[in-house]
């Protein structure tokens, strides 16, 4: 029987919230897909179509908690209203926020994803290819905004972005402080030093002076290139005046 795509992403769902439950009270290796397949009330073989082999789950989580994040800020009515520092603000709340209920668990699964070949992995999955758009939208509007001066390089301004919110998680997840004000007091820092960065336009000017630096190297190398070229011209036709010695 053929089942609808709304209906496996609820599976999808389902099991990956059964599997993280087990994992949390249980210990990651001491559960076994049959018990994951038991405990979501579906068979074994619709188990393995979903997820075929258990370390899946680890990556399929965070992907899972980073989409509902997504949708959890873009549904939120006054997130449009937001200017970009609170959005970022926003989405960093609600993230930890959900994290939080299986904190344990998070901080197990990035230690297995990070000390394997799995580690490069979340770079090219759907979810963080979504927020790279969302934050790209955020930063496009704050520029139309006039918020913040256009921001050179904005692509990999982005990805950096996104890759800081995993340093942020690693962080919290070391955190003992009181309802992780450590952790609260560091991110209100680090967004006031990327705003503060984006309204001094430093990155424009370090982006005219690697311009400038580029060209000027070109140069050299062009004229150089003349020069080398004389100098191999000369030396070939020494070459060839020897042969007839």
């Amino acid at each position: 029987m053929r089942i609808s795509k709304e209906q496996r992403k609820k599976n999808k769902r389902k099991l990956i919230l059964c599997a993280v439950e087990l994992f949390s009270e249980q210990g990651y290796n001491n559960v076994t897909m049959k018990q994951v397949s038991k405990a979501a009330k579906m068979a074994d073989s619709t188990v393995y179509k979903y997820f075929p082999s258990k370390d899946k789950f680890l990556l399929a989580y965070h992907e899972q908690v980073l989409l509902d994040t997504m949708d959890q800020c873009l549904n939120e009515k006054a997130y449009d209203a937001f200017n970009l520092q609170e959005k970022v603000q926003f989405f960093l709340d609600l993230y930890l926020e959900n994290l939080l209920e299986h904190r344990e668990f998070v901080g197990h699964s990035l230690k297995i994803l990070l000390d394997t070949p799995m580690a490069g992995i979340h770079r090219g999955f759907p979810a963080r290819n979504e927020l790279c758009s969302m934050i790209n939208d955020a930063i496009d509007l704050a520029i139309e905004r006039e918020e913040i001066t256009s921001v050179p390089f904005q692509g990999a301004i982005t990805h950096l972005m996104s890759d800081a919110i995993l340093g942020i998680v690693m962080y919290w997840l070391k955190d003992d402080s009181e309802e992780f004000s450590q952790t609260t007091q560091m991110i209100d820092l680090s967004l006031s030093l990327m705003m503060a960065l984006f309204k001094s336009d430093i990155l424009n000017k370090a982006n005219d002076l690697a311009g400038f630096v580029i060209k000027s190297q070109m140069t050299r190398f062009f004229e150089d290139s003349g020069l080398i070229g004389s100098l191999m011209q000369n030396r070939a036709l020494g070459s060839f005046a020897r042969s007839f010695r």
